[in-house]
Formats: C-alpha cells, sequence, structure tokens
C-alpha cells in the first residue's frame, strides 16, 4: 500500500463532504488528502466460501471527524478498482459508486526487502504515474503532527470510513492490526485527476507532503456499510 498525501486549503474539500461532516483540519484551515494505492487479493467472506480475486486499487481521500467516536476517519472522495468483476462486486456489496480504473502496480526490491521502487500508472480521468523510493525503514516524525503515534493514527490508521452515494452517506468499519510503514519519497508524480477536480493544484502534484509505504497487511471489512442519519 502507497499512502501520497498532500496538506492542502481545507475550501477546496468543503464541497466534496457532506454538509454535517467537519474535516479533520491538522492546522489551521489545512487538512490532508491522500491518493492510497495498493495490490490486493480477495481472502474470502465469512459466511461464504470465495476464491482469492486479485485486483488493484486507488482511493482519493480525506479525513474527517467521525461523528460517532470524535476520532478522525476516512471520507472517501473518489475509488478506482482495476478489475471488472471486483468494481461490480463492491458496487453490489458495498453501495460505494466505484469506477472501472485499468492500472498496474510494480515494485522492485532490493535482497533485504527496501523498496527501490514503487510504480503505480494507469487511466483515471486522464493518464497517471506514481513513482515512488524507500528511505528509510520506520516513521520516527512527521510535522506537522506532534507525535509519530498521531501522525499514523490520523493517516493510516483510522478504523472507521465515509461515503456518498448521491444523498445517502454509508459508514464502512474495517479492521487491522496497527501499520508500521516506511518512508518514501517521490520520484515521479502525475496525477491529473486531482487538479481537474480542484484539489490539488497542477504544480503541487508532483510535490506530495509525504509518502509512505506499507508492504503488507491483511484487512477485515465489515460489510454491508451501514447507512447514516
Amino acid at each position: 500500500m502507497l499512502y501520497v498525501s498532500y496538506l492542502i486549503p481545507t475550501e477546496r474539500l468543503l464541497a466534496r463532504i457532506p454538509n454535517n461532516f467537519r474535516l479533520a483540519e491538522v492546522q489551521q484551515g489545512k487538512v490532508f488528502l491522500s491518493l492510497v494505492i495498493f495490490r490486493g487479493r480477495t481472502s474470502g467472506a465469512a459466511t461464504i466460501p470465495t476464491p482469492g480475486i486479485p485486483f488493484d486499487q486507488v482511493n482519493i481521500r480525506t479525513y474527517v471527524i467521525d461523528p460517532a467516536t470524535g476520532k478522525p476517519a476516512v471520507y472517501f472522495v473518489h475509488c478506482g478498482i482495476s478489475g471488472s468483476l471486483i468494481t461490480f462486486l463492491y458496487r453490489v456489496l458495498s453501495g460505494m459508486p466505484v469506477e472501472h480504473t485499468p492500472f498496474a502496480i510494480r515494485t522492485r526490491k532490493d535482497m533485504n526487502g527496501r523498496y527501490g521502487a514503487y510504480e503505480a500508472s494507469g487511466t483515471w480521468h486522464g493518464r497517471f504515474s506514481i513513482k515512488a523510493g524507500q528511505t528509510a525503514e520506520k516513521v520516527t516524525a512527521l510535522e506537522p503532527f506532534p507525535s509519530r503515534e498521531e501522525a499514523l493514527s490520523y493517516l493510516i490508521d483510522p478504523l472507521a470510513g465515509f461515503y456518498s452515494d448521491s444523498a445517502i452517506v454509508r459508514r464502512l468499519e474495517v479492521f487491522h492490526s496497527p501499520l508500521e510503514p516506511r518512508l518514501c519519497s517521490p520520484l515521479e508524480v502525475r496525477f491529473p485527476y486531482l487538479s481537474s477536480l480542484g484539489l490539488v493544484e497542477e504544480e503541487e502534484v508532483a510535490r506530495p507532503h509525504n509518502i509512505l509505504l506499507v508492504p503488507y497487511t491483511p484487512f477485515l471489512i465489515y460489510l454491508p456499510a451501514r447507512k447514516t442519519a
């Protein structure tokens, strides 16, 4: 999983989230927006045995205050999935308005498991290409967060996410063990969809605030997602 994050003015996102949600600002008038890219494989449902299906996924997400807990949660602005079957199943099972997004992920590691390159490229409302290289095994600090724990809790560890389809807002819960990300630096970032949405200026896209990489983790997703008031 690769997390490519931008610290942007809150006002750019106000039209993208429901009116009853509050953005989780980390500075006055600033909130994070992240591209989350990962290679996945389904491992089956709790009650229905299903074969593992590989897929690649890319999310554009921001961070809001969960009305139920008061903690930072994820709000999915848009979601793209590479496989047609998984795209269909996501729509049916979760109600999330995902888009079929053809793209591929390639990684290169050395003998010690250090990522020399993580590359993702494809088409999602324009051609995109992201290349990053690992610079540190662990995250020790990440501005503007006061501690490493707060940074990870905000950016990669929320266990609740929200998304909307027209007037319906749904709350999705997940579970995973605490993640231990590695720190990366950008080698190339081109993602025109962010600019066309008015979220990240064209000249800002190539300069993300931070890039975090998680080599592997299992996720448990609780379905169906619940409608919120």
